[in-house]
């Protein structure tokens, strides 16, 4: 293969060392002879070198008012790779370091000049120059390799922690299904003997009304037994599964009947209730009912949450869907149907919600309540609810600055098909 001739810049103001310098060079490198320009000054030489890829620069160290050291300088702030050999009529050692330091790729005495020292310069100079840029496009492409390793590492961890989130949904559904099936089996049969016992204790009430100890035993057992029959149908309402009515609704509208029925009480305990909804927001099939009581249940905790006063901000929105399925009703579909979603944020002030909590709030009986203020079923049955609707319920909270529960109800034809088919069938 034949080789490319060298492109080589001579910048020398001595008319008769630039023609000795460029017959050395002509003598030394002559398969195929290379293309020599000229410059005489330092700017000159910096006007070629930027306009025109040289292979290598034959720089004299004195160039009239400036000198080869000032070029090095030049050359490397202006960011010019082309390799300089810097010549001088004298052996100073110090020039040489000072070159050096400065950019130049090698240095050369006039006085001892020959073809077979220059041309053996110019080669290893160019070697160099070959060698860095090999260098410097591999770090380039290790830097490149680098950052698309980590663009798919986070791409890695973003699909590691949409499936954990999915898994973790699809436990916390199987856990709530099991509760179900368990309530199906055996709450109708713990509520015929405990109507048993309620119905024995308010005759005793009625019939020894005179003894007061007693009185206030049975008391104690009637609010026993209202406690077992609220655990109870709460649990009964896991095992009904199609007890959805739905109807095309305005998700504003459903909250502000909430809202109008707890803000005055949430006013006089000091909670200021703050509405932030988009308007123009689309219809959503819904039923009702069942949504304000998953509304009603997280206003009453938020308002648990901020006893001493606080503000509670509901906002409604919308935005691209997080739900890892699609579905409704757990048909192991993980497809992405809907990229977008109604998304409606109740964010308290309150105590927040501990890390170690913040997984086990929707558990069906956690509760960090006291027994006699919750049975820890509420946000169970507010995910179950969500869920039917074919959406998510999620808890957020550092554990000290409040809480925010977030609840997206995908916009997707194919779904409000599917919850119509479900309540239809």
């Amino acid at each position: 293969m034949k080789r490319e001739a060298l492109k080589i810049l001579v910048v020398d103001d001595d008319d008769d060392d630039a023609f000795l310098i460029e017959d050395l060079i002509r003598e030394g490198l002559t398969d195929p002879s290379p293309t020599m320009d000229r410059a005489k000054s330092q700017n000159q030489a910096i006007q070629k070198l930027e306009t025109t890829p040289y292979d290598i620069c034959i720089c004299d160290y004195r160039l009239g008012e400036g000198d080869g050291i000032g070029l090095l300088r030049t050359v490397q702030s202006k960011q010019i790779t082309t390799p300089i050999i810097v010549l001088t009529g004298q052996g100073d050692q110090e020039i040489a370091v000072e070159a050096m330091k400065s950019g130049a790729t090698d240095y050369l005495t006039k006085g001892k000049l020959t073809s077979e020292s220059l041309t053996k310069s110019i080669r290893h100079a160019i070697r160099l120059h070959q060698e860095a840029e090999r260098r410097k496009h591999t770090e380039e492409m290790l830097k490149k390799s680098h950052q698309e390793l980590m663009v798919a590492h986070q791409e890695l961890q973003a699909s590691v922690n949409k499936l954990t989130t999915a898994k973790n949904q699809i436990l916390r559904s199987e856990k709530l299904a099991g509760v179900g099936r368990l309530a199906a089996g055996i709450c109708h049969e713990i509520l015929n003997p405990l109507n048993i016992i309620s119905g024995y204790s308010q005759t005793l009430q009625m019939e020894r009304k005179d003894d007061l100890a007693l009185q206030e035993d049975l008391s104690s057992i009637t609010e026993e037994i209202h406690r077992i029959e609220k655990i109870i149908n709460g649990l009964l309402k896991f095992s009904r599964k199609g007890d959805v009515d739905l109807k095309h609704s305005e998700i504003n509208d459903a909250l502000e009947s909430v809202l109008s029925i707890v803000e005055g009480e949430m006013g006089l305990e000091g909670i200021e209730v703050v509405r932030e909804f988009s308007p123009d927001l689309p219809k959503l099939l819904l039923d009702k009912d069942r949504m304000r009581q998953v509304f009603l249940n997280i206003l009453n905790n938020a308002k648990y949450a901020m006893q001493g006063g606080g503000k509670l901000t509901v906002r409604t929105q919308m935005c691209n869907s997080t739900n890892p399925s699609s579905s409704a009703y757990g048909n192991g579909s993980t497809s992405q149907e809907s990229d977008t979603a109604l998304k409606i944020s109740f964010i308290d002030t309150g105590t927040g919600i501990k890390k170690e909590h913040l997984e086990k709030v929707f558990d069906p009986f956690f509760t960090t309540k006291p027994e006699d203020k919750g049975t820890g079923l509420g946000l169970s049955v507010c995910y179950s609810i969500i869920e039917k609707h074919g959406g998510t319920l999620e808890a957020k909270s550092d554990g000290k600055n409040g809480a925010t529960f977030v609840i997206e109800l995908p916009l997707n034809q194919k779904q409000e098909n599917e919850l119509q088919n479900q309540v239809e069938g």
